[in-house]
């Protein structure tokens, strides 16, 4: 009986193995791939796009430094500049996303919250979940072998949890309190959010600006440039507000 119940999960295991495995989102990650490698690059981004929404567990650096190029590829800068972005803001450490924003042209910071970009998100909650853990064992094996600390290392070790708590909240906070969006393509910054508006600026792809609120179709933009601050409304489906 014991033989067959271990015989039973383990088939349930591969079974569940193999639907993951197989699942819309690898799919379309094996499927953007074959499209890159035959010269669609166009299907290839379309792809990513599909995988990473199908399975946002697929997301990382190098997938979206894939898309990205797949974009650029594909004849759609603003879109590449998008991936490239998302990256960023996945691991702001990243080297190699650095070099491609620099090779871009791109900023490299521009769509960090403020002390948002120095590290990344999940090696930051590392940092933070171990520190928690070791602080509280280290107070709990001074009171068990009754040893005493001085004062002064425990309220330093507890100010350093401390700051290390409000640095990985600021890193789920900032993107909200900061939100940021990327221009697919070259539009025009209307005056007002209706057909005809007189055009205030030109925005080019991959600018990425401050988005706002919405009204008939349109959203209202900020973007910064050369020290001068321009708002404006552009059509909602000219750009992409990069996930949070």
């Amino acid at each position: 009986m014991r033989t067959l119940l271990s015989f039973t999960v383990a088939l349930w295991l591969l079974a569940s193995g193999a639907a993951l495995a197989g699942g819309p989102g690898h799919t379309a990650l094996e499927a953007a791939r074959r499209d890159y490698a035959a010269g669609r690059y166009a299907a290839a981004a379309a792809s990513f796009d599909a995988a990473t929404k199908a399975d946002p567990g697929l997301v990382g650096t190098a997938l979206c430094l894939d898309a990205a190029t797949a974009s650029r590829l594909g004849g759609e800068p603003g879109r590449a500049a998008w991936w490239l972005y998302r990256a960023r803001r996945l691991d702001p450490a990243d080297g190699a996303v650095a070099a491609a924003l620099a090779a871009a042209g791109l900023e490299v910071t521009a769509v960090d919250a403020p002390l948002a970009g120095l590290v990344a998100p999940r090696l930051l909650w590392t940092l933070v979940l171990t520190a928690n853990a070791l602080f509280w064992f280290g107070l709990a094996g001074l009171r068990f072998f009754r040893a005493r600390a001085p004062r002064r290392c425990i309220v330093v070790a507890a100010a350093l949890v401390a700051a290390l708590w409000l640095a990985a909240g600021w890193t789920s906070v900032g993107p909200v309190l900061f939100p940021r969006a990327v221009a697919l393509r070259a539009v025009e910054a209307a005056s007002a959010p209706e057909p005809g508006a007189a055009t205030l600026f030109s925005l080019a792809p991959g600018t990425v600006v401050v988005p706002g609120p919405s009204r008939n179709g349109f959203v209202r933009v900020v973007t910064e440039k050369g020290g001068a601050i321009r708002a404006g409304w552009v059509d909602r489906n000219t750009v992409a507000a990069l996930p949070r």
